[in-house]
């Protein structure tokens, strides 16, 4: 990691250099050091470091203008504010302008090692929070179905053989997660859903069409095994197909009669 130390006295900065590497945790730093705010800002915008640290008070401009400057050019760029003086309004406009922590100096090594770890921490989750977002946009471009992607090719494709495996291979999540986000999304199991929403497609063609029962069977995914969608329409519907298509033939014929008055 880069890390920008910023102070106007030689001796701190290099310092806080061999603080950061006598610190024992698993991260290693490549440190810049700048003694004057006009020399950090050609530091950091030709090295463009991760972690700044920065005294307040210097020579030529004040660690805070930098501190401002550098939070509105990368907001992801960790800023430790340092000073001498146990100022709040110091403190408050060092939070204000985008500061991570402010710590007093002379600089304790051990206050020192705990603000580092955790800064580093909270660095890393958030890299890991952002690959995670990255991977599922990714996932996403590269055709990886969402909850509403499956539902709609199921919608596109009742006719066709459908199954939970499939489905979760396309979410690319396992049979047992894809079954518990179906049903949390539709409020009933991928099967159940899948039937139902074939019996309705099946109801349209019965009552608006002249296809064949068999061909109809066929329509909605029935098609190896035509014979048992009269005996799963008719578990889903009360009625069998053939008497659904009359029942339906009948209540259009008397509403056509109400309409011409007969």
């Amino acid at each position: 990691m880069k890390v920008l130390i910023v102070d106007d006295e030689p001796f701190i900065c290099e310092s806080i250099k061999a603080d950061l590497n006598r610190m024992e945790h698993p991260w290693t730093y490549e440190a810049f050091t700048a003694q004057s705010v006009a020399m950090a800002r050609k530091l950091y915008y030709s090295e463009e470091p991760e972690f700044v640290i920065t005294d307040i008070n210097m020579p030529g401009g004040s660690g805070l203008i930098l501190v401002s400057e550098i939070h509105k050019h990368n907001p992801d760029c960790a800023l430790l504010v340092l000073s001498a003086y146990d100022n709040f309004e110091y403190v408050r406009n060092a939070f204000m302008m985008g500061a991570w922590d402010y710590l007093l100096k002379p600089i304790a090594f051990l206050e020192f090692k705990k603000c580092v770890e955790r800064l580093m921490e909270k660095m890393s989750a958030d890299k890991k929070l952002f690959l995670q977002v990255k991977m599922t946009e990714n996932a996403h471009k590269n055709n990886v179905f969402q909850m509403k992607d499956v539902v709609d090719y199921m919608e596109q494709h009742l006719g066709e053989k459908l199954n939970a495996s499939e489905m979760a291979s396309k979410m690319a999540v396992s049979y047992s997660s894809f079954g518990k986000q179906f049903r949390e999304y539709k409020g009933m199991s991928f099967s159940a859903y899948l039937l139902w929403r074939r019996m309705e497609r099946a109801k349209d063609y019965l009552a608006n069409t002249h296809m064949k029962i068999k061909q109809v069977a066929s329509k909605v995914g029935y098609r190896e095994n035509p014979q048992h969608f009269s005996r799963d329409f008719t578990r889903q519907t009360g009625i069998s197909p053939k008497e659904y298509r009359a029942q339906m033939f009948q209540e259009r014929q008397e509403k056509w009669g109400n309409e011409t008055g007969e």
